[in-house]
């Protein structure tokens, strides 16, 4: 076991597979156990860690004498030889010769050792600062919660997938992030809960009279411009409200305390295509705001924090939203007990090494 247990959580967003339940117990959960083995480890590993440092600085301490005084003793050799073929002439090239070949010798360990040198004047152990604990409970919670890659490539198209990693790569951890279907996402974070229908269109998009329209302009061979409209259904605006009005029926039925939190639900339609031109005099009548996925970044970064919509009631919500399923669950809950029990004995073993 290396010296450090912990895990390495990234600064981005939370990611979390569908099949995920009771993610709101399970978080409590980690929250208690993180408690619990401070109690109960939190002494023993910092005892640990400190006669652990006494002998990294004891052994140190041995390597940095006997490596100064091979540094005395390498130019008294060199010395040595020179005096040597001072008063022995007859001999004095053959000595001058092994002064010289003693000289490269030592030049070459120097270079090749530098890094050993160098450990040696200024590499002094020093006490591991901070937390004594040094699992990461809730990190390795978090990480067996997303999503496996395999799973994030079948999210949908490209740019779509496009759209889930600038989020995740542009909010910081306080944001969990959830993907329902393909284009469909859900964030919630400080600044409420957030709905998004991703579209993947190119072109000029256009909406006249309640109809949406895609206008692509492209070139034949002869290099001639071919103006290209579709009309596109259904429309992206009344599908946001449709999944909206589902939501919000969800957590009427389900939520207990929902005072409040249905006026939380912002979004709307996100353009993902890099190659799409919106223009708002040519998008009229629009039911849904939209925009494309810089500008949803920076409206959610600027939003306002939302009083008392704490991590838990954010997972309260997602475990309303997301539901049972159909395919194949998994219990957050039992995953942080799960998490615990391996950490205890990650630990025990550990202390058991430092002490020894």
């Amino acid at each position: 076991m290396s010296a450090r247990l912990t895990s390495t959580i990234l600064p981005s967003m939370h990611r979390i597979d569908r099949k995920w339940i009771e993610l709101s117990a399970g978080y409590q959960d980690i929250q208690s156990y993180k408690t619990k083995l401070e109690l109960e480890f939190g002494r023993a590993v910092k005892v640990g860690q400190k006669l652990q440092f006494h002998k990294e600085l004891t052994e140190w301490q041995k390597k940095r004498r006997i490596f100064f005084t091979l540094v005395a003793f390498a130019p008294l050799s060199i010395i040595a030889l020179c005096l040597t073929s001072f008063y022995f002439r007859d001999v004095a090239c053959v000595i001058i010769y092994w002064a010289l070949l003693v000289a490269i010798i030592l030049v070459t360990l120097t270079i090749a050792g530098r890094q050993y040198i160098h450990e040696m004047v200024n590499g002094m152990p020093v006490p591991q600062s901070g937390e004594a604990l040094v699992v990461d409970l809730e990190g390795r919670w978090w990480d067996g919660l997303s999503p496996r890659d395999m799973e994030i490539q079948k999210a949908g198209k490209k740019e779509e997938r496009s759209f889930q990693s600038f989020l995740a790569h542009s909010l910081p951890d306080d944001y969990i992030f959830q993907s329902f279907s393909p284009g469909d996402l859900l964030l919630l974070g400080p600044a409420g809960i957030w709905v998004f229908l991703v579209a993947d269109w190119n072109g000029l998009i256009v909406k006249q009279d309640g109809i949406w329209k895609q206008i692509v302009t492209t070139r034949d061979k002869l290099g001639r411009k071919l103006r290209e409209e579709k009309t596109r259904e259904p429309e992206p605006d009344e599908q946001w409200l449709h999944r909206k009005q589902e939501m919000v029926e969800g957590l009427e039925s389900h939520l207990r305390e929902r005072a409040g939190i249905l006026d939380l639900i912002q979004g709307g339609v996100v353009f993902s295509n890099p190659k799409v031109t919106l223009d708002k005099k040519l998008i009229q009548g629009n039911t849904a705001s939209y925009g494309r996925p810089k500008a949803w970044v920076e409206r959610i970064r600027h939003a306002p924090p939302v009083e008392g919509f704490t991590r838990e009631r954010q997972l309260e919500i997602l475990d309303v939203l997301t539901g049972p399923g159909d395919g194949q669950t998994a219990s957050a809950k039992e995953e942080a007990g799960r998490l615990y029990h391996l950490a205890e004995d990650e630990l025990r073993d550990y202390v058991a090494k430092l002490v020894k």
